[in-house]
């Protein structure tokens, strides 16, 4: 489905920290709800504060983030400011990242969005699985341990057709020992994001989180976070270490940009 939030901070945030995960964990497969297009035309987006653009200019100044999974995708496909190219999709990032046998699994509930992402990936070589249908029912019917799940709503607590909603999907992986992120958007400023700690209440195990907030509005939201399950310590460590970084680099550029990382 068309993304006009494409590339913005929201986007930054979720790549660059599944993009380590997808490195540091090598699962056999990757599976994800909200499958979305492959790739996205940077000439008709406007990444905004914090998105493409600013990531990659901060990126020329931290190692960290220059040397990042996700900068190095990224990198050779955008282009530049005055001569865009393509931004990349989480599935595209995950094709780029993921051991060479390994299977991406995703849904979408649109057929044409379904079809072009079976056929793109088809193209590419990578084994593939793309169903027309509900992606968290499916993300909870289909993984395993083993896998990488990532859960990609914009309204966590909106229930899918089949009533399951994010948070509630998230809470059945968690249990299950699957490898999990849940990205989710922060609609207002300094407002305690509540479902969070109902998801912590009802998960018997240590979860990641990282909650990044600022002082204004930036494409409709307020931040943005990611709830992790299920990661091992190596990644645990790395990704903590690149939503510091990421804070600390794109500070400049959104005003008043806070990280909160738990876990």
């Amino acid at each position: 489905m068309a993304n006009e939030y494409a590339s913005n901070f929201g986007d930054v945030v979720k790549h660059a920290v599944l993009g380590a995960a997808i490195e540091r964990e090598r699962p056999a497969r990757y599976v994800e709800s909200h499958g979305g297009r492959l790739d996205y035309d940077l000439a008709g987006l406007t990444p905004g504060r914090g998105g493409v653009w600013d990531f990659l200019e901060a990126a020329a100044g931290s190692p960290a983030l220059a040397e990042s999974a996700y900068a190095r995708v990224l990198r050779p496909l955008a282009g530049a400011v005055n001569d865009p190219g393509i931004y990349p999709g989480s599935i595209a990032l995950a094709d780029a990242l993921l051991p060479s046998g390994a299977e991406v699994v995703a849904f979408d509930l649109v057929e044409s969005s379904a079809t072009s992402l079976r056929e793109g990936l088809a193209a590419r070589g990578r084994g593939a699985t793309v169903t027309v249908g509900d992606g968290l029912q499916g993300a909870v019917d289909s993984a395993r341990r083993g896998d990488l799940v990532l859960l990609d709503p914009f309204h966590v607590t909106d229930a899918g057709p089949t009533g399951l909603d994010s948070a509630d999907a998230f809470t059945i992986l968690a249990e299950r020992d699957v490898a999990t992120l849940l990205w989710y958007a922060v609609f207002q400023p300094n407002e305690p994001v509540r479902w969070t700690h109902d998801v912590r209440a009802h998960v018997a195990r240590p979860l990641w989180q990282a909650e990044f907030s600022c002082d204004e509005f930036e494409a409709g939201l307020a931040g943005c976070g990611l709830l992790g399950a299920n990661l091992t310590e190596r990644t645990a460590t790395e990704i903590t270490m690149l939503a510091s970084e990421l804070c600390r680099a794109l500070e400049a550029t959104v005003a008043g940009l806070r990280v909160a990382v738990t876990g």
